[in-house]
């Protein structure tokens, strides 16, 4: 089952097509130039240079032809050896063509394997790639390959997108794009006599002046040079914000303007969610029943929102082919009452199905389609629905308007999912207009750890550590966990411990709770084991206080900024960590104390000595989540003094010299 916006322009149906060749072009000729090229312009220590990239799609003939060409600089350009090819789902992998040419100018050819790989990328989304290794690189050499991938037959993706920067200096670019010549079938030139095809196209961020040039048999080309790579920062909006992206489209007369695009989109799925959450007996009926004997507002919109949340949610649960559905008997709902009567439905009725219950129950609610800013930040000249591939409802209350998703699994009443805050979102309803709204930004999630350990005279150190987790953390963490089994679950949250504590730690799960209650704390305990944690020097051992690490070793180490600084999500980390001294040794100096404050974050460290014991408490909280680059220094300062204050030391003495 598909996502409804997403159903309603998703698949667009062809007439008859032709097929194209499957015989590659002969490589192009190696230049003295390509061979006597030792570094990248203005970029020494780059590890490679891509000197040609091709990519070619035809929706027409239905094939897609990529070649490129890299040359090795030094050490670390060997990497690019390693090819992985992506390959969609119904794509036919032609055989691919490769060789290495040696700094001599003689070729070796590839004649190995290529292999299939799945590459999970998160919950319900996995990419195929074919990967295979070029042979015999050395610096100085020439990689070279291309491949042809038969696209299927009898459809279109609803875009296409050209891979116009790579993390690569590239010379020389030719970039073509062939639309289908025959009617594109969309959603919204369905009932149309006389229907029509259209192609367009944004291009955001633009790299130079140039654009795409209409060649003969309506060819779109476009020809680049020097194109600069992409270089990501850490902790940066998403990339697609700032990379140059051109976006080819289908449709019908709603693609002459954003404006009409979305208001014709807008019209139309109004009319379709208000079919979808019409009242009946039956949305009466449930709606009265999950209220009960409530009187307040308040209170009776968060019973109805448990009761949508009762609803069995088929977008968490592991995907289905079409025979399964229908052995199963799972069939798509027309309305909340298929959802309430049938018990079950995707993210997007249940949040309708919420729509639907509340307003019969007499508030003023309306479906929210909502775009997502973890991959691509909302532009509203990417003329595609599948930019709002979130739902969400938003209902007035006591003369506030709230935005609420039940429709996300674990979700509670008053929170969204961080990808869905402080983004874009068009209101459906027939009086609602197409004017994008803003869903509020994200409240603060906390995260709490204890730690009780032991260190030895030797220097290791063995103990208990509890994480409770809260708001965006704990949310995601539950939906991560639906993808695996309890020992899938044990093993990922070892290794994410593991990953706070000293190389070669080791941390063992003892026990879990709050796994399905989403207005409780997620916790869990280990037992961790860090063989090295402190340092022996004669008589004294040298002890860092806090045990755990910042936010990523090193970060903000750059001497300057290009693109703004983004946490998912602001966050608050609280932190105690009591360390028992080995017998025979007492505190010589302990560690000092730490303390920073901005108009957004502060931060605080202290330790404690007691009783042979070490105790250290510690606090970061950040209350925003985006900063402009000229804050960079005033960060980068800022996380100097969390660095110093997280690698505080104890020196302890043994004996009573």
């Amino acid at each position: 089952m598909r996502h409804r916006l997403a159903a309603m322009v998703a698949v667009v149906a062809l007439s008859s097509l032709c097929t194209a060749g499957r015989t590659a072009s002969d490589w192009l000729p190696v230049t003295p130039q390509d061979l006597q090229i030792k570094e990248v312009p203005n970029r020494p220590g780059d590890g490679a240079i891509q000197l040609y990239f091709s990519y070619y799609k035809d929706d027409d003939r239905r094939f897609l032809k990529v070649y490129r060409r890299i040359k090795i600089l030094n050490e670390a350009g060997k990497k690019y050896a390693d090819v992985e090819i992506p390959v969609g789902r119904y794509d036919s992998f032609n055989e691919v063509k490769a060789r290495t040419i040696r700094p001599d100018g003689t070729a070796v050819e590839f004649h190995g394997k290529v292999f299939e790989k799945t590459i999970v990328k998160g919950r319900g989304v996995k990419d195929v790639v074919r990967t295979f290794t070029i042979p015999d690189v050395t610096v100085g050499s020439i990689i070279e390959y291309r491949y042809t991938l038969q696209l299927p037959q009898g459809f279109v993706s609803k875009i296409t997108e050209w891979p116009i920067q790579s993390d690569l200096f590239t010379v020389h670019e030719d970039l073509r794009f062939r639309a289908y010549q025959g009617v594109v079938m969309t959603a919204l030139e369905r009932a149309s006599a006389a229907p029509k095809s259209r192609v367009a196209y944004a291009y955001l961020n633009q790299v130079d002046v140039r654009v795409p040039q209409k060649k003969k048999d309506n060819l779109m080309e476009l020809e680049l040079d020097n194109v600069p790579p992409f270089e990501a920062e850490e902790y940066m909006p998403p990339a697609a914000d700032y990379r140059p992206t051109l976006l080819f489209y289908y449709g019908g007369r709603e693609t002459a303007s954003p404006d009409k695009f979305w208001a014709e989109w807008q019209k139309a799925l109004s009319k379709y969610v208000d079919k979808f959450t019409r009242d009946s007996r039956e949305v009466h009926d449930a709606a009265l029943q999950a209220i009960g004997s409530e009187t307040d507002a308040e209170q009776k919109l968060r019973k109805i929102y448990a009761r949508a949340q009762q609803i069995r949610n088929l977008s968490y649960e592991r995907e289905r082919t079409q025979e399964e559905y229908k052995r199963e008997h799972i069939k798509e709902s027309n309305s909340a009452e298929d959802v309430l009567k049938r018990g079950y439905g995707i993210a997007w009725d249940i949040d309708a199905t919420f729509v639907a219950l509340a307003r019969a129950a007499g508030f003023d609610a309306t479906m929210l389609g909502v775009s997502d800013r973890s991959e691509r930040s909302f532009n509203k000249k990417v003329l595609s629905l599948s930019v709002l591939d979130g739902s969400a409802a938003l209902v007035k209350i006591n003369g506030k308007e709230v935005v609420l998703d039940p429709g996300t699994r674990f979700c509670p009443y008053g929170m969204l999912p961080w990808k869905r805050t402080k983004t874009k979102a068009l209101r459906f309803g027939k009086d609602a207009g197409w004017e994008f709204i803003s869903t509020p930004p994200p409240g603060i999630s906390p995260m709490h750890r204890t730690a009780t350990v032991n260190v030895s005279a030797d220097g290791a150190l063995k103990g208990e550590v509890t994480v409770e987790l809260r708001g965006q953390e704990a949310l995601e963490h539950r939906i991560e966990a639906l993808d695996t089994d309890e020992a899938g679950r044990r093993k990922s949250l070892e290794e994410e411990v593991e990953a706070w504590l000293p190389n070669g730690a080791v941390a063992k799960m003892v026990d879990s709770s709050g796994w399905e209650a989403e207005d409780k704390p997620l916790v869990a305990r280990f037992h961790i084991d860090v063989p090295e944690y402190a340092s022996v020097a004669g008589k004294r051992l040298i002890v860092p206080a806090y045990l755990f690490s910042t936010l990523q070793k090193g970060m903000f180490t750059a001497a300057s900024r290009r693109y703004p600084i983004v946490f998912p999500y602001p966050f608050a980390e609280s932190d105690e960590v009591t360390i028992k001294l080995p017998a025979g040794y007492s505190i010589e100096q302990p560690p000092y104390r730490r303390k920073a404050g901005l108009s957004f974050a502060n931060y605080e460290i202290q330790s404690i000595v007691g009783e042979h014991q070490l105790a250290t408490k510690r606090s970061l909280r950040f209350k925003e989540m985006r900063f402009p680059p000229e804050q960079y220094d005033e960060l980068k300062n800022f996380f100097k003094v969390v660095l110093a204050g997280d690698g505080g030391q104890a020196v302890l003495h043994a004996g009573g010299d």
